[in-house]
């Protein structure tokens, strides 16, 4: 239901991480007053609640335009303003916060997530028993599954059994590692 491209890319690393317990799209609007007094309106782009209960009300703008209509300033005062009943907090996201590869790994994050299938992940989970470090397709190939293991490395990258080394893309090529805590008794 994302409005833009940017929106859902926002949506996506939000959606996939490990902090946020909930994303709400577009919440009902607040009421503020700008520097001359005067009441206005805001409908942020999305509400985060994080694990820890906290709720931040975000915004997602091209840079180009936050800074063209100061929307930095704008959304400091509205801060001051916003009921806590709605929010702890205002985020402003551009697209220079999403660099590529973060992006990346959220969609993929994401939409592994909504394929699963329990028989792959077992498979994947017994190949990780024992601690140990290996890239992602050296997992897919020792599990035989192609694709299908492939989708689930990433849906034990996004449930926290397996972790990519450094800030590398999701890939066939990207280091990871487990610690073997994941048994497969897990699934």
């Amino acid at each position: 239901m994302c409005e833009s491209g940017l929106e859902k890319k926002a949506a996506h690393f939000f959606l996939t991480h490990p902090q946020v317990a909930d994303l709400r799209e577009q919440p009902n609007a607040v009421e503020w007053r700008d520097a001359e007094g005067r009441a206005r309106r805001h409908t942020f782009d999305f509400l985060v609640t994080l694990r820890d209960t906290r709720r931040i009300a975000v915004a997602v703008k091209p840079k180009v335009h936050a800074e063209r209509k100061h929307l930095q300033r704008t959304l400091a005062l509205i801060a001051t303003q916003i009921p806590r009943h709605f929010a702890d907090g205002v985020l402003l996201i551009t697209d220079e916060d999403l660099p590529r590869d973060i992006v990346h790994n959220a969609a993929l994050l994401h939409h592994a997530r909504r394929a699963a299938d329990p028989s792959h992940d077992l498979i994947i989970r017994k190949l990780i028993a024992s601690p140990g470090r290996a890239t992602i397709g050296e997992l897919v190939a020792s599990s035989g599954l192609g694709g299908a293991g492939f989708r689930a490395v990433v849906r034990l990258i996004a449930a926290g059994a397996i972790q990519i080394v450094g800030n590398a893309r999701i890939g066939y090529e990207a280091p990871v590692m487990w610690s073997g805590a994941s048994t497969v008794e897990a699934a």
